[in-house]
């Protein structure tokens, strides 16, 4: 009886030390996060992407029991960014909350772009949308986007539109609109978009394109309208402003954020982190902070991201070729 307790013994203590071996075998990752998490950022702090990041990683960090820092990479159209991403070891500690033009635009505008998404990024979730807004002084003449379209179709090249520098998301969400309606406007283009406002409270533009949270302070004063929003559906708080679609059939165009890390992180890191991400971004308090800075939570799986990358960077193609935008 006693040999065979102790035969029992050592096949357990046999048995319990192939565990870690079999665990390793079938892949399993060790806890994760196992340091601090880093989210590269190509915003300066205080940006609507930088806030909302810094408001969901306090929601990560309570959850993984790890802190979670923000660090802000701005310049070159995220250019800089999306290098700092790839410069950091694939351990699964450093990952990017970028916008959509560092991947859609700025390789096709900007010289010396050396990353290549699909060979050294791989998609986790989209994060949240920002849908350009068609905005007109207060005392406009215009009504709804179709007049604007009608003067502009009657008037080639007559009717200014004001953004924040050529090739930058809100031109080109512009020129999509001019080049899906017919209509060709001015397109003139300021160092920034507190110069494009200007003009256009001034009525030296007659509209701009812009983000609803960059336009709120002006709209709720009376002294800008919105003709249309450019968003594919109508998002919560913006139930009062038509989809430009309606009038013009393929006039949509969204700011937008992802979550994306360089290739070579482990796949169950890649998935705890979108479900934990995803998760986060449907909380009430972070909805409402996304909805205070005029984002709206758009969580979903990698493969929907790739998906709505291959089709933004397809929309936005075509409208650098019609335009004839080259990397400079």
């Amino acid at each position: 009886m006693k040999l065979l307790r102790s035969r029992r013994a050592m096949f357990a203590l046999l048995f319990s030390s192939l565990l870690p071996a079999a665990a390793m075998a079938q892949g399993a990752s060790p806890k994760w996060p196992a340091q601090p998490v880093r989210f590269v950022v190509p915003f300066p702090a205080g940006s609507a992407p930088d806030v909302l990041i810094r408001h969901v990683g306090v929601r990560l960090g309570e959850k993984w029991g790890q802190s979670v820092v923000v660090d802000n990479k701005p310049g070159g159209s995220g250019v800089i960014g999306m290098n700092t991403i790839l410069a950091a070891p694939a351990d699964g500690a450093t990952f990017g909350f970028v916008q959509g033009s560092a991947i859609s635009v700025a390789p096709s505008t900007i010289k010396g772009v050396s990353y290549d998404f699909n060979r050294d990024f791989v998609p986790v979730t989209l994060a949240a949308v920002a849908p350009f807004m068609l905005a007109v002084p207060g005392d406009s003449p215009h009504k709804t986007l179709a007049e604007f379209i009608a003067v502009a179709k009657a008037k080639p090249g007559g009717v200014e539109v004001a953004d924040n520098g050529r090739g930058t998301a809100p031109h080109l969400a512009s020129a999509l609109l001019g080049l899906q309606s017919g209509a060709q406007f001015l397109e003139v283009h300021y160092p920034g978009g507190a110069q494009a406002m200007q003009a256009t409270l001034g009525g030296q533009t007659q509209m701009m394109v812009e983000t609803y949270n960059v336009l709120a302070g002006n709209v709720q004063a009376g002294k800008m309208r919105i003709l249309a929003s450019m968003g594919d559906r109508i998002e919560p708080g913006l139930e009062s402003f038509p989809l430009a679609s309606a009038t013009v059939p393929g006039a949509v165009a969204h700011g937008w954020f992802a979550v994306i890390a360089k290739k070579g992180v482990d796949p169950q890191i890649l998935a705890r982190l979108n479900k934990d991400m995803n998760e986060a971004l449907l909380l009430p308090d972070v909805v409402a902070k996304s909805r205070e800075l005029g984002t709206y939570p758009r969580p979903g799986t990698p493969e929907q991201l790739a998906r709505y990358i291959a089709d933004d960077r397809k929309t936005w193609q075509a409208v650098l070729d019609k335009l004839n935008i080259k990397p400079e």
